[in-house]
């Protein structure tokens, strides 16, 4: 047996109650790495052009890598992947918390469920056993009472459930891990409650294979500590520490990405004022950087909090790109998606939309029973509240943010921001132009973290495949060569399941793929994974094709094409025919034609007939 792996696959069906072992091709592990790899080749191979994502036939799929097999900082990850009800496309989500470790340690790769149970059920995984276990008692129950219920019932074993988001099918609902971590983005918790599945639960003992495990080992304490020094100012700030920043480079989405200059406000839901939430470090395990945070606080009026902080793509999105900079009512809204189980990011990036939408009368006669205007914290909770229940005006952007638009005026959709029907993460690309062409060509919609380009202009590079100068941020020069070796890179990353923080833990390619060597056997070098990456991308955007994407849908919102008067951002703004031309070459670049389908010269030179 190669290391790291046990070759196994757990196969839940839960429409006829079949719990089964399947074997895995050391093949698939070679070529897929693992995570949403494996994904990737699951549902192409049995997720058919007809399949809608809400359907019994669609896969939803749990699946680790070969990282998870070491103590590795960033490895406690693992990845949801499914066909989208967002997007209509692939889509992968990563959590922590210790989900990956359990899964893995339960001496399984990956778990495929299929079908749709009749009555509520959760799925409890345990040390090569499995068991469809009634969950009608849950139903009904947010994420975080959800995981103390069951994690106490299991004896301490890791839950990902879903909340009433994912009960009423909200297509941005998202799937809670461990009352603290999230698959945050694409709807897979409308997956999971589409086949009334509330929760999987896992605990592991089993010790995985290791090809040279002195060798990983050592491995293992050198990351620990070099990861912890090199990512210090990380883990003292956490992600939060990125929005003030943010909002003096022009990098902070503000009033529904259409203002520039907001320092008071950002100094609030930032710091110095999210100091006042007294937080605490609260990492995954083994985890040396710990950018989340836990929350224990007490404000004026009375109310108490204590539980999972919120993190920057919340505060920006529910708060900057929404004018609110009321630390209570940003409190309140993340603590409130958390339970309901909905993406911070489309819950903030919808609730914008619509303010915009009510300021100018573009509604076509839909209005809220409440205020909901720029800054208005109060009116921001009950949108979400709606929004998870599908009640109300908040109840319109259940589907997402396009379906929302049509309802309303024409003229609306120019301000819905989104790329394939997934918001705009907290990240702009009139800042680091290269991202918008990783947003436009995501296999997974608008996304800043399935390329990561922007971290090579931060100065994240990628010596062992040439990227040894950063690019400029304002230009579209060299983009899609920058682009795509990005988007080969994250694809193995998330192949190997390994949170990308670690990245600013000084963790390489080459210190990566030393890793994988030692854990499995193989002897890998860098341009070996990189294939690997650049075969899962492909694998994906295939998969999309097949679902309808074409060139049509690489571009990025209006706005985006369109400089700020003043501000850091003045006069700053991807140009539109530089940006079809770069596009045009990324295509070339990847082998593909140019509405954007994979060509068979690039299918048989990846090898895809094997895995697809």
């Amino acid at each position: 047996m190669v290391g790291g792996y046990w070759l196994k696959a757990l196969r839940v069906e839960l429409d006829t109650g079949i719990v089964r072992d399947e074997a895995l091709d050391e093949g698939l592990a070679r070529a897929c790495i693992g995570g949403a790899g494996f994904a990737a080749h699951f549902l192409s191979r049995e997720v058919g052009r007809d399949v809608a994502a809400r359907s019994p036939e669609n896969l939803l799929i749990f699946a680790t890598g070969p990282f998870q097999a070491m103590k590795m900082p960033g490895a406690a990850k693992f990845s949801i992947c499914t066909r989208s009800p967002l997007t209509g496309t692939f889509t992968d989500s990563a959590a922590g918390g210790d989900f990956g470790f359990a899964l893995k340690h339960s001496g399984y790769d990956l778990v495929i469920v299929s079908g749709r149970s009749g009555t509520p059920v959760y799925v409890h995984v345990s040390d090569g056993t499995a068991r469809i276990l009634p969950a009608v008692d849950l139903w009904g129950k947010d994420t975080i009472d959800t995981y103390g219920i069951l994690a106490a019932r299991h004896g301490g074993a890791s839950v990902a459930a879903i909340g009433s988001a994912g009960e009423n099918g909200v297509a941005m609902s998202c799937v809670y891990v461990d009352g603290y971590s999230a698959a945050g983005r694409g709807g897979t918790g409308c997956v999971m409650g589409s086949k009334n599945l509330k929760a999987l639960v896992v605990s592991g003992t089993l010790e995985v294979p290791l090809a040279d495990r002195t060798r990983v080992e050592d491995l293992e304490k050198r990351y620990r500590k070099s990861i912890a020094g090199t990512a210090a100012g990380l883990r003292e700030g956490g992600t939060v520490g990125g929005l003030v920043p943010g909002e003096e480079s022009g990098n902070l989405p503000l009033r529904n990405w259409s203002q520039t200059g907001w320092k008071e406000g950002a100094g609030k839901i930032g710091y110095p004022g999210y100091s006042s939430l007294n937080n605490k470090l609260h990492p995954c395990t083994y985890c040396t950087i710990s950018c989340h945070r836990r929350s224990d606080v007490s404000f004026p009026d009375g109310y108490s909090y204590k539980g999972p902080a919120p993190e920057y793509e919340t505060l920006a999105m529910l708060g900057a790109c929404c004018l609110v900079d009321d630390l209570e009512s940003l409190v309140k809204a993340n603590d409130l998606c958390n339970r309901a189980g909905l993406d911070t990011m489309s819950s903030g990036g919808c609730a914008a939309f619509a303010m915009e939408a009510l300021e100018k009368v573009h509604t076509n006669g839909h209005l809220p029973a409440y205020p909901l205007t720029w800054g208005d914290g109060d009116g921001l909770l009950k949108f979400i509240g709606e929004l998870a229940g599908r009640t109300g005006f908040g109840g319109l952007f259940s589907e997402g943010i396009v379906p929302a638009a049509s309802r309303f005026a024409p003229e609306a959709a120019a301000y819905a921001h989104h790329v394939k029907g997934q918001d705009i993460p907290a990240h702009d690309p009139r800042v680091y132009f290269n991202l918008g062409l990783s947003y436009a060509t995501g296999n997974r919609g608008a996304c800043h973290m399935r390329a990561y380009s922007q971290i090579a202009t931060m100065g994240a590079l990628l010596p062992e495949v040439g990227i040894d100068v950063a690019p400029a941020p304002d230009t579209l020069e060299g983009a899609a060569h920058v682009v795509k070796t990005y988007q080969d890179f994250t694809s193995f990353y998330n192949s190997c399941v390994l949170c990308q923080f670690m990245i600013w833990g000084g963790l390489s390619l080459g210190d990566m793929t030393d890793c994988l060597n030692a854990i499995t056997g193989w002897r890998m070098e860098p341009r070996d994974v990189m294939e690997c990456g650049e075969r899962v991308f492909t694998i994906q955007r295939a998969l999309n094709t097949r679902w309808g994407i074409s060139r049509k849908d690489d571009t990025l919102p209006e706005r985006f094409f369109t400089a700020a008067s003043a501000g850091p951002r003045a006069g700053k703004a991807p140009d539109r025919d530089r940006f079809a031309a770069e596009l045009s070459e990324l295509y070339r670049l990847r082998g593909w034609d140019q509405d954007g389908l994979v060509t068979a010269e690039t299918s048989d030179r990846l090898g895809l007939a094997s895995w697809m």
